[in-house]
């Protein structure tokens, strides 16, 4: 995202100043003419010569990125060219593997269960050939977060590494205990065809009687979570896999569980910006891509009992154009109490999609929801305005990391379970 905004500032500058091929073509000549004119000692000329080198190296450096911005905008638009409304309106569903083989659309996401996967083989195998028969490649992803929510870590019918809770390692004396927690967990997902992870968690637990969050969260205080996460998130990076923060506005202060009913998180905004939000306002700046919002009300906030994942407010107002986000917005998962004994599938698709959602999780009834959205961008201009939006995001991202590449490369064989990577975190709670 850093560099989508120095690109931005890329073609502010070069709108007011001309350079590249005229600058290139005359170097030469301004030197000599230089050296002709100039009296004083060769010295000097040389430290000319190579001054002019150095901005000539700078403008090079600047042009090749202007390039690259322009190719990558130049491919979402061939990409988006090629797609039917239809597809289009696909790409914005993350979908449950059975929701997927059911249907046989090319969603924009699978997520993956343990009941998926029986075998490190198996799992690789089946993520390869769901991508095989995607349009457009899905990120494909999984809540892997170590501790109690492991779908891989721990798991004997995988062998994937145990990885201790986000508070034991947020309270390791090892200075870096996250990112090497984090980077196995990175390196294991990713042998396996895995591209999106749904964590780190970014709440701050500050409720002892918080019955969902708990040790899933790094700390009670939002600063060192904030440390944490972004120590979580270079290490996902570095691997290629995409990390999705959890739960904005943040879970941690709240008495109920969102999967069971209605959760609310009753503070104003001058507290949410000093506590809750802290975490996920420093992931913004160091560059996060996805943000889940959870259901949770926020009274206070919003004046009503709107859940933030379907709040303009939330969403739209603060998380977007007041914190500066421009990545992708996507819904905690549509198949919880706390948001279907409350709305039907119709407001629950309008509702989010006029909030800001870019990506929707896991809709109770998934065909339902589909057909809504593609009506609805199929009889009004301003939503299919919204999707057009949405899909330029998602295109964009799925080439920043690369999986249009990666879509029918075979993947060796997994490498998970690593005696070294088991001796590293035996040494982290050894410290």
């Amino acid at each position: 995202m850093m560099k989508r905004v120095w690109i931005l500032m890329l073609l502010l500058l070069l709108s007011g100043c001309q350079i590249g091929n005229e600058k290139l073509n005359q170097l030469d000549q301004n030197i000599e003419e230089n050296l002709k004119e100039s009296a004083v000692p060769a010295i000097d000329s040389e430290l000319n010569l190579e001054d002019e080198r150095e901005d000539l190296s700078k403008e090079e450096v600047v042009s090749e990125t202007l390039t690259e911005a322009i190719q990558l905008e130049a491919s979402i638009d061939e990409i988006l060219s090629n797609l039917s409304l239809e597809a289009k309106v696909a790409q914005m569903f993350y979908v449950t593997v059975e929701d997927y083989e059911r249907t046989g659309l090319s969603y924009g996401g699978i997520i993956f269960f343990k009941h998926n996967m029986t075998s490190a083989n198996q799992t690789q195998k089946i993520i390869n050939k769901i991508q095989s028969e995607m349009t457009v490649p899905a990120f494909i992803g999984l809540d892997e977060e170590g501790g109690l929510v492991s779908r891989i870590t721990g798991e004997a019918s995988i062998g994937g590494t145990k990885i201790p809770s986000a508070w034991v390692l947020g309270h390791a004396t090892t200075s870096n205990a996250v990112y090497i927690a984090n980077e196995i967990i990175a390196r294991e997902t990713r042998t396996l065809g895995f591209n999106m992870n749904f964590a780190p968690v970014s709440d701050v637990h500050t409720n002892p009687n918080n019955p969902i969050i708990g040790h899933r969260a790094f700390s009670d205080d939002p600063k060192v979570v904030g440390e944490k996460v972004m120590e979580a998130i270079k290490a996902y990076q570095h691997h290629n896999i995409i990390p999705v923060i959890k739960h904005y506005p943040g879970h941690g202060d709240t008495k109920e569980d969102s999967h069971l009913g209605t959760a609310t998180l009753n503070h104003d905004l001058s507290r949410l910006k000093n506590v809750e939000l802290v975490p996920f306002v420093e992931a913004i700046r160091g560059g996060v891509d996805v943000i889940m919002v959870g259901h949770l009300q926020v009274p206070q906030v919003t004046g009503d009992l709107t859940p933030a994942s379907l709040s303009e407010t939330m969403i739209q107002e603060i998380l977007i154009d007041e914190l500066g986000f421009e990545g992708l917005v996507i819904s905690d998962a549509l198949n919880m109490k706390s948001i279907v004994d409350y709305y039907d599938t119709k407001t629950m698709m309008d509702q989010g999609l006029d909030a800001g959602l870019n990506l929707f999780l896991m809709p109770e009834n998934v065909d339902a929801a589909y057909e809504h959205l593609l009506k609805k961008a199929q009889t009004s201009k301003e939503a299919e305005m919204k999707i057009n939006e949405t899909l330029r995001k998602i295109i964009r991202l799925k080439l920043e990391n690369s999986l249009f590449e990666h879509k029918n490369q075979a993947m060796q064989d997994p490498v998970i379970g690593k005696v070294e990577d088991r001796e590293k975190i035996a040494d982290l709670l050894n410290d």
